[in-house]
């Protein structure tokens, strides 16, 4: 869930429990403040990194729905664990920030897995809605 530059700062790599997958797909999110549609570009079983010029305030959660290709809406809790702002990024650097999915339906767990099987076997486009 971090970007490899930040990762080479952060040491979080070894934290990873589930490998990510580089994706490009839509995902709508909400703090209950306000409702954004932004892009996920990697995702994996337990969260994702959202690319997003809208400022994540970290330890806050964020109902996301992802639109993963040729399945329905996936509807997740997720924590903003770290992120990037923008404003304070030097060029190069992706704003947005990584958050851990913390609430999931079964159903969308099984379809999230499934998706990202199908990544790892190379049968799946990494782009979506």
């Amino acid at each position: 869930m971090v970007p490899d530059a930040a990762m080479a700062n952060s040491g979080r790599r070894d934290q990873r429990e589930h490998a990510r997958h580089d994706v490009e797909i839509r995902v709508d999110w909400s703090t209950g403040r306000m409702f954004v549609s932004d892009q996920t570009t990697n995702v994996s079983e337990s969260g994702v990194f959202l690319r997003s010029e809208t400022g994540l305030k970290p330890d806050s959660d964020v109902e996301m729905v992802l639109w993963l290709p040729g399945r329905p809406p996936i509807r997740v809790t997720g924590r903003v664990v770290w992120s990037q702002d923008a404003r304070a990024m030097p060029t190069g650097i992706m704003p947005g920030g990584g958050l851990r999915f913390t609430e999931m339906h079964s159903a969308d767990r099984a379809m999230l897995r499934e998706y990202l099987g199908e990544l790892a076997s190379g049968a799946r486009p990494a782009r979506g809605h």
